[in-house]
């Protein structure tokens, strides 16, 4: 009985707060395992159960409410380039750069996407609950 509750009973939505912690995940993770170079070629991919996708060739086919985004077109992804230019990245460029990846990711996933932008900010009452404890 408890697993046919847990089946319907409504699920909690995701907030662009998890969307952009998400990003900033993807964005850490690719930039370590492919390097700066294959990053900035490829494109990122917001479908549309909010799900991110890194795809380091051209996009294949996908549904029109998908949001493709190209990772060189941004402008910190500029200033990663010339910050890390022929060297190699290191641990602190990584954490330095990645939240303003993500910052510049999120800005054109939200200006790309309605149903992203209709998600709320943030989740009010667990963030209240958790300054509460």
């Amino acid at each position: 009985m408890e697993m046919l509750t847990r089946l319907f009973r409504p699920r909690r939505r995701k907030t662009q707060q998890e969307v952009a912690g998400r990003a900033a995940e993807v964005i850490r993770q690719v930039l370590f395992d492919v390097g700066v170079d294959r990053f900035l070629n490829g494109t990122v991919l917001l479908d549309p159960q909010f799900r991110l996708r890194f795809l380091s060739a051209a996009p294949p086919a996908w549904p029109e409410s998908a949001v493709i985004v190209g990772l060189r077109d941004l402008p910190e992804a500029l200033i990663l380039r010339a910050y890390v230019g022929e060297a190699s990245l290191d641990a602190v460029a990584l954490r330095r750069h990645t939240p303003l990846l993500a910052d510049g990711l999120m800005r054109e996933l939200l200006a790309r996407s309605p149903a992203l932008r209709a998600l709320p900010a943030s989740d009010a009452l667990r963030d209240r609950r958790l300054l509460v404890r």
